[in-house]
């Protein structure tokens, strides 16, 4: 798709379209790659995606005493270039409805191969089942590329909490010094859950609107739903206990 190369592109977008398309890349890999920003804003904006959890680094060895630090995509990442691949809300509002429309036919038509070859490559490496899927799903469901980007769009635009399961329990157990204060990585990695957990309930919320007739066996995206539900059960749990407690005492 060589979103990269767009010209209405910020230069932290244009990272990290050229990053998901192109895999991990060092610092001086990008700035081989556009010679005409200097390493300062490329060290900046990839500080800026790892910041956000867009991004991650890995340093590897590279002969005797070299190391090299690799940028690899997360799920946030992922989830920011599926969204992305439309134009944002600032721009829409300049756009004519034709043109709004030719960029939704654009993306079925020419983005979608290379959408669903990127979702299946990071659907492997991040075990992430509804992206692992892609291909499976896209047989079955055609609109399913136009889906993934409409809750991309919905999550990019309301940003996932890292405690947005049980944000005032998390709160008050940080009140009362129950628990050490996260580290920097460790709410990252909360983050990614949490974005996790918001595409997951948007697309099983999609697929029920989508409907289909008949089953369909697959068990990765069936594993998937059943954790989701006992997830759900779990969060009942607060409800049960609130009606033994108020209820009358014999």
């Amino acid at each position: 798709m060589d979103t990269y190369q767009a010209e209405d592109m910020t230069k932290t977008e244009l990272i990290l379209s050229y990053i998901t398309e192109h895999g991990p890349k060092t610092e001086y890999d990008l700035y081989k790659q556009f010679p005409k920003l200097s390493h300062g804003t490329i060290h900046f904006c990839l500080d800026k995606l790892t910041h956000m959890g867009a991004l991650t680094s890995v340093v590897r060895k590279s002969g005797a005493k070299r190391r090299k630090k690799l940028y690899h995509l997360t799920f946030v990442g992922t989830v920011l270039y599926l969204a992305s691949c439309i134009p944002p809300a600032a721009v829409s509002e300049k756009m004519t409805a034709n043109e709004i429309r030719e960029s939704w036919e654009r993306l079925e038509k020419e983005d979608r191969s290379e959408i669903i070859k990127i979702l299946s490559k990071q659907g492997k490496l991040l075990e992430y089942a509804p992206f692992q899927e892609i291909k499976w799903l896209s047989d079955r469901f055609p609109k399913i590329i136009t889906v993934f980007v409409v809750i991309a769009n919905w999550i990019a635009e309301n940003l996932p909490a890292p405690y947005v399961k049980k944000p005032i329990i998390a709160l008050l157990i940080l009140a009362e010094k129950k628990e050490p204060l996260p580290t920097k990585e460790e709410m990252l990695e909360r983050t990614q859950d949490a974005w996790r957990d918001e595409f997951t309930t948007r697309f099983f919320e999609v697929m029920r609107v989508l409907k289909h007739e008949g089953k369909m066996n697959n068990r990765k995206l069936l594993r998937l739903a059943e954790e989701q539900l006992a997830e759900r059960k779990r969060d009942l749990e607060e409800l049960e206990y609130a009606v033994k407690l108020f209820s009358k005492q014999k």
